[in-house]
């Protein structure tokens, strides 16, 4: 191979070899059903979002900051068991929504909400940009 040619030939398999799944729109969703659902980890939960919910997740760490300077971590939050199933998703404009089915086994029983968690590609990545609760 010509010398002009190798930087081209480098450049171009490490651009192929970034070509994977990491970061498709379910795989975000998830990373961040995970940390905000079965951990209770708003802080990490953030690092998926843009938008309204980076700011939903602000006010909510605003509300918690007593208790986390009290020593009240989301390790201790998240303490429970916690089933998530996530559903098939749907098309809204330029956005990807996932439905999920939130299980929470307590001493107290089982609770089942569900989670409308709804990405859009910012700047070349996913962002969890919505979350509707119910």
């Amino acid at each position: 191979m010509p010398r002009p040619l190798v930087p081209l030939a480098l450049v171009l398999s490490l651009a192929f070899a970034g070509c994977t799944k990491h970061g498709a729109p379910e795989e975000v969703a998830d990373a961040f059903v995970d940390a905000y659902f079965r951990h209770a980890d708003q802080e990490k939960a953030k690092e998926y979002t843009a938008l309204g919910a980076t700011k939903m997740l602000e006010k909510e760490l605003l509300d918690v900051s007593e208790l986390r300077k009290e020593g009240y971590t989301p390790s201790e939050a998240g303490g429970g068991n916690v089933d998530v199933h996530r559903g098939k998703s749907s098309m809204r404009d330029q956005r990807i929504r996932f439905p999920y089915e939130i299980t929470i086994k307590s001493e107290r029983g089982e609770t089942v909400r569900t989670a409308d968690v709804e990405l859009a590609n910012i700047h070349g990545a996913w962002k969890v940009v919505r979350v509707g609760l119910q």
